[in-house]
């Protein structure tokens, strides 16, 4: 598999950590000022129910929600709309907690609704832009989790530039940390580490371990991608110690996820699950669904690795209903992908292929060109209204400077009345001249940039393709390992067959060729075959007609080889019928069954013919073949079972059409079955190993310059 990442889910809110003497201390407090009236115990009694939810948010959000509406009622007996906002706002993050995206997003709102009032009043106006800020962090927050990094990007710098401007040094540790997780989503690591360094330096710099905490771990993801397991342990493990120490249950749940990950990348399953369970718990303690299917995924996943497959089944369908449930886009690719695995591990290639394709939709959608341009987009808005907002206050300094030298040149004028006009008119000619000469620069500077952004658009769209390319053949060698396991080792034909070979050559990455191989009882059963097209396409045939050939042996209990056939067209036609389109596909083989006692051969085929060269022969007999595929077919009829009586000596050949329709040699012609027949029979005297080198060499050799036309598979067995 691509990846096995536990993302750090990063926290966008201030929460107090919990203390049962605290909560007892302020249910003590509640006593106290319900008993008395006025402005004193509308304000106390707001505090302590604001602090009661803020204490439960996390952990038990449905209480959370209870105390802060108890907040409400009196925010609102005070008229103060800044309260009453703070204490909307942290129930959206409860609904964000509860998995409830759309409620969260509704309180945000209703939030900025209320600030807006507000900011239209002198009073408060800092802290009314905070809460604005907050606000936007929390909304950012959501569209991330949803895997819409273009409106958290956009909420993330609209907060960070708030926060510049107000100087609040926590909020923008928060946003630069935000907007770090956006870019460690995307995989564009040294920008995340750029986020990520900037923040853990605002936040060493204000002493909140906490957060110190949650980018340590964050960092420690990134060192992980990047194979870095060292650095990554190294952050994990401070990230922990933090974490235990301050009592923060929500940040070192992710921490042990974490460091379950490194285990398991060191192939140490059994301390992965183990801190994977861990983590799970506190999860669920905390009610934090986004972390629990998280969790479920990362255990499902080293159960595979275990090969564990029921049990890593049924976490990963948990961790997708979770999943699906709270609309994580980016950790479904992952699930889905480790759904794959295991629907392809236990037999089930439908539930396989249904599951890859789900995991394709949302790692395209995670990584779509959309989300990429808008993270440049977004960020180079930013950086330009920073600058434009420091010229515009550098520009008031000139002016001001200006206006106060002016006014001393006044004083002066009844001393200096023809200087001053000399000097005047001086000033005019060297101002309009600078002003001539600067808006040139401008000019310059302005088709400078403009050049420059040019070069970097060409740039990135080719790194951008680049990486499309890239994923791509990821996609195709993935599918390789899953092809490579149907086919039978070399290991286990060496020793039904010592005195064999098998040349197989792909055309592409993957192929619609493969060889089989099944014992049934003193029987071998072997074969080589051809399925519709090559390359995906063609492989993704062959695991269907592969199956069914493993069906007809060990479901139906068939041995003989036209009987086999007959069974493995049967199987291969209902499971492409399943389809609503119709589907044409079907595979070309040639099988043999060989009596490892007797020695005696049964053969059937479909289009492919059976080449036999008996000891002491001057010439190649060939078997010929049932005209008609293993798939749908006009007029078909039962495959036929011929037998033959082989002795030690003698020699077989199966093969597809790969070879010999190859196009090579001075005039780019075919090979043609008549010279590969010839080439196999001057090699008998060859042993079987220089006969697969010297077949191999004389493909080459006609192949020259030109492009492998279709996939190869040459099989040769002597007695």
């Amino acid at each position: 598999m691509k990846k096995y990442i536990s993302f750090f889910i990063f926290l966008f809110g201030f929460t107090p950590l919990f203390s049962q003497d605290k909560v007892d201390s302020l249910f003590k407090e509640i006593n106290k000022w319900q008993k008395k009236t006025g402005v004193a115990a509308d304000t106390n009694l707001y505090n302590i129910y604001y602090q009661l939810g803020k204490i439960f948010q996390n952990s038990n959000p449905d209480t959370a929600i209870y105390y802060l509406d108890k907040s409400i009622v009196y925010a609102k007996q005070q008229n103060d709309k800044l309260k009453e906002g703070e204490s909307i706002r942290n129930q959206g993050w409860c609904f964000y907690i509860k998995g409830n995206s759309e409620k969260a997003i509704q309180y945000y709102n209703q939030v900025l609704t209320i600030v807006e009032v507000e900011d239209g009043k002198e009073r408060k106006k800092e802290k009314v832009k905070q809460l604005q800020a907050a606000t936007i962090i929390n909304i950012g927050t959501v569209y991330h989790n949803k895997g819409d990094y273009s409106k958290a990007l956009d909420n993330y710098f609209k907060a960070l530039k708030i926060n510049e401007e107000l100087g609040n040094k926590q909020y923008q540790a928060v946003n630069l940390s935000n907007i770090g997780l956006v870019y460690s989503n995307q995989d564009d690591d040294s920008k995340a580490l750029e986020y990520y360094f900037k923040a853990l330096k605002i936040n060493e710099e204000i002493g909140n371990k906490q957060y110190q905490a949650a980018i340590l771990g964050n960092i420690g993801v990134i060192y992980k991608k990047q194979g870095d397991n060292s650095n990554a342990l190294d952050n994990y493990l401070k990230a922990l110690e933090i974490t235990e120490e301050i009592g923060d249950k929500y940040t070192q749940a992710i921490n042990l996820g974490n460091i379950g990950a490194i285990y398991e990348n060191q192939k140490n399953y059994s301390e992965a699950s183990k801190y994977y369970f861990k983590s799970l718990k506190i999860n669920e303690e905390t009610g934090n669904k986004s972390s629990q299917a998280i969790s479920l995924g990362n255990i499902g996943k080293v159960y595979i690795r275990q090969h564990k497959y029921k049990e890593a089944g049924q976490y990963i369908q948990q961790a997708i209903d979770l999943g699906e449930e709270l609309g994580i886009i980016y950790h479904l690719k992952n699930f889905y992908q480790y759904q794959t695995s295991v629907y392809y591990l236990t037999g089930n290639y439908k539930g396989a292929f249904e599951a890859y394709q789900k995991h394709i939709m949302y790692r395209d959608s995670v990584f779509s060109e959309e989300n990429q341009k808008a993270a440049v987009q977004k960020e180079m808005q930013f950086e330009f209204d920073k600058k434009e907002a420091l010229q515009q206050a550098e520009q008031e300094k000139k002016d001001a400077l200006a206006k106060e030298e002016l006014a001393k040149q006044r004083m002066q004028r009844n001393g200096f009345i023809g200087g001053f006009i000399l000097m005047l008119a001086l000033t005019v000619v060297v101002y309009r001249n600078y002003r001539n000469k600067k808006k040139a620069n401008d000019i310059i500077s302005q088709q400078k940039k403009e050049v420059e952004q040019q070069k970097d658009k060409v740039e990135k769209a080719h790194d951008e393709l680049a990486e499309k390319n890239r994923e791509i053949l990821d996609s195709i060698t993935y599918a390789k390992r899953i092809q490579s396991a149907i086919l039978p080792p070399q290991k286990l034909v060496k020793e039904y067959l010592p005195t064999s070979f098998i040349l197989y050559k792909p055309k592409d990455i993957v192929a619609g060729d493969f060889y089989w191989m099944e014992q049934k009882g003193d029987t071998l059963l072997f074969a080589a075959a051809d399925c519709t097209g090559h390359g995906v396409p063609g492989a993704m045939v062959s695991v269907v007609c592969n199956h069914a050939l493993n069906r007809s042996v060990r479901e139906y209990d068939l041995h003989e080889p036209g009987k086999i056939l007959d069974k493995t067209r049967e199987l291969v036609i209902e499971e492409f019928e399943k389809s609503e389109d119709e589907v044409k596909d079907g595979m070309d083989i040639s099988l043999c069954g060989l009596n490892l006692k007797t020695n005696t051969l049964t053969w059937s085929g479909a289009n492919n013919p059976l080449w036999v060269i008996k000891k002491g022969d001057t010439e190649v007999e060939e078997i010929k073949a049932n005209k008609q595929p293993i798939g749908k077919y006009v007029a078909p009829e039962p495959f036929d079972t011929h037998t033959i009586q082989l002795e030690k000596g003698d020699s077989i050949y199966i093969f597809t059409d790969g070879y010999q329709d190859q196009f090579g040699g001075e005039k780019g012609k075919k090979f043609k079955a008549k010279n590969m027949r010839e080439l196999i029979f001057s090699l008998q005297n060859q042993p079987m190993d220089n006969q697969r080198e010297a077949i191999d060499t004389a493909f080459e050799e006609w192949k020259m310059d030109h492009e492998q036309v279709d996939d190869v598979c040459v099989i040769g067995v002597r007695i």
